[in-house]
Order: C-alpha cells, then structure tokens, then sequence
C-alpha cells in the first residue's frame, strides 16, 4: 500500500484543521451543558485503513464508537472511538448520572452519546468543509459498543472495502478534573481522500 507522506507545512496545515474541529466541538459542548469543555488534538495524521486497530489499543479492546456517515460531495464515514468507560463518562455529561465501576452503556447513555455524536460531528464538518471548499452532510450518529476489529470490519464492508487510508485525530475531552481520551477517524473514499490530498498540497 502506497504511503502517504506530507511535508511538514502539510502537517502544519492539517493540524490546524484538527485543532478548528476541536475548538468548533468544545465551543458548542460548553454552551449546550453551560459549562467548561476544552478539548485537545495532541496528535493528527494518516494511517492505514488496517492499523485503525492498532491506534485503539488492539481489535480485542471493547469500545464505544460513534458512527456517522458522511454524505454530499466527500462521501465516507467519520467514527468516533472511546473505551468503554471514558465513553460513560462522556454520556454523563449530558445525563447527569453518577458513573460507577458496574455502569453499562444502556439506552439512555446510547441516545446521550448520540446526541454527542451530532454536535461532534457538525463541529468537525463544518471545519472540514472549510478546508476542501465542498459541502458535506452528516447523517443520523450509529452507536456500536462492541470490539475495536468488528466495528472497522462494519465499516468497511459498508464501504465495500474500498477505503485504503484513515485520518486520525486523537483528541482528548477535559472538564475540571475529568480527561476522557478518544479519536476521530475520517474514512473517505478513495475519491474523497484525493479531494483530501488535493487541498492539502495547495500549503
């Protein structure tokens, strides 16, 4: 598989995006739960559609994954990766509910991470869709708890395996004493990833 290699005024360039979709998401966090959220990108870059695994600690690691699919003019997905437990912690922001060593994610968390999902998800595009001068439609967040392989083995499938290379930015959610640590990965298509690639080398 061809490597992507950015020069460093690429990478300069695509950590900014990262870190315009970090603020866009803390701003509109804050303001729907009227408290403080920062959220940090200490890293971004491409990988490999296969090492997706790897950068979640492992296919066999139980995770939490907010799905949504990508629609208009860079079709894709773009999924967002908690363990388990930092993802309880996520959802109790927006319910409320004390989170303990014996809590699941249930129905109520799964709508609270979708929820989350959304306003993630419009942050990050409309970001993006800056960056790419092209419109880009989130549809309705998919909430999967389950391994870190089965849910990009789901992915893929539904992108007929076609996707070669991932977008990662790790990002890491803080509110007071609290640090929950997730990523973001944008899948595009091989058609949305040359759109990528193509605003990128205009840096």
């Amino acid at each position: 598989m061809k490597e992507i290699i950015l020069s460093d005024t690429q990478k300069d360039a695509i950590r900014e995006i990262g870190n315009i979709c970090a603020g866009n998401a803390a701003t509109a966090f804050s303001q729907l739960l009227n408290r403080k959220i920062e959220i940090i990108v200490p890293n971004i870059f491409f990988i490999p559609i296969e090492n997706v695994t790897l950068v979640i600690d492992g296919k066999d690691k139980l995770v939490a994954g907010i799905v949504v699919r990508l629609l208009g003019d860079l079709p894709g997905y773009i999924l967002f990766v908690f363990p388990q437990k930092d993802a309880l912690i996520l959802s109790s922001f927006m319910t409320g509910r004390t989170i303990s060593n014996g809590s699941v994610i249930g129905d109520l968390e799964r709508s609270a991470l979708k929820e989350t999902g959304i306003i993630l998800a419009n942050a990050y595009i409309n970001a993006l869709s800056s960056f790419i001068e092209m419109g880009l439609v989130p549809a309705v967040p998919e909430v999967i708890v389950d391994m870190a392989g089965a849910m990009v083995d789901y992915i893929l499938i539904e992108l007929s395996c076609e996707s070669q290379f991932a977008l990662v930015i790790e990002s890491e959610f803080r509110e007071v004493l609290v640090s929950i640590k997730g990523h973001f990965f944008l899948i595009p298509n091989p058609a949305g990833l040359e759109i990528i690639l193509k605003a990128i080398s205009k840096f």
